[in-house]
């Protein structure tokens, strides 16, 4: 069978809308990264996974792009997703990533990767992309979740399939032990490529990025008596659920 994208996001799994979702942690996190390097001057920038537009939104809301002349763009696979986002005033497009992005060289200022570097097969040909549309000096922001998080190292020792990756292509609930009863849902998101911080710095140089700041993010699924000890662990990036990493375009892919 040949490999294919998953489109999880649909009426029945992708919310509602018109209704606000509060922002992840990881996604205030690369806000926070983003906002020194916008400048005086209107730019571009480009969310890849960009769902209903959610993240591009609070963007906007918090550092005022599009009434500085910012442009404002959003890819996905799911049609879903993308029919919910072009309710929003900023440019959406269906769009397989592992086909290729669909715009010029050095088109953008800043490209967000929230969550999707894990589902891409090709993740090394996807970074050769994002380097491609960026503009010389641009930047990358990229989240993912963390293998070598907290939990997962504990969860290794006592042979329990680490959180985040999957091995069934039917049910997370695979090598999850006494884990099944804390899962909402057992539906498999995608998951293919899972990081730990220094694979995904070692790729994100490999393919033409020098990492500038690395930082954790909490997980949201975190049970409420272990949320205290994930937001601690955040101040260790190599041991927090999620990473997010904010990179700068070298002039060449491996330089």
């Amino acid at each position: 069978m040949a490999f294919s994208p998953i489109d999880f996001y649909d009426a029945r799994t992708g919310g509602h809308a018109g209704e606000r979702v509060p922002l992840e942690d990881r996604e205030r996190v690369a806000i926070e990264l983003a906002r020194p390097l916008l400048g005086q001057n209107a730019g571009a920038a480009l969310d890849i996974g960009c769902g209903s537009g959610e993240f591009l939104t609070a963007f906007d809301e918090a550092a005022g792009l599009a009434r500085r002349g910012w442009r404002l763009v959003g890819i996905d696979f799911s049609d879903y997703q993308v029919g919910r986002a072009s309710r929003r005033p900023y440019e959406f497009r269906q769009c397989n990533v592992e086909e290729g992005i669909p715009y010029d060289d050095a088109s953008f200022d800043i490209v967000f990767c929230g969550e999707l570097i894990e589902h891409l097969y090709d993740p090394d040909s996807f970074l050769e992309v994002c380097h491609r549309v960026l503009k010389p000096g641009g930047h990358l922001i990229v989240t993912t979740p963390n293998l070598h998080a907290w939990y997962n190292r504990l969860l290794f020792i006592v042979g329990i399939q680490p959180v985040f990756y999957e091995t069934s292509t039917r049910s997370t609930s695979v090598g999850a032990g006494p884990l099944r009863r804390l899962k909402k849902g057992t539906t498999p998101v995608g998951h293919v490529r899972i990081f730990n911080q220094r694979a995904l710095l070692d790729l994100l140089r490999s393919q033409g990025f020098s990492p500038v700041a690395t930082r954790g993010a909490t997980f949201l699924a975190v049970p409420r008596p272990a949320q205290r000890i994930d937001q601690l662990f955040t101040r260790r990036p190599s041991w927090a659920s999620n990473l997010v990493v904010l990179s700068e375009r070298s002039a060449t892919v491996g330089s």
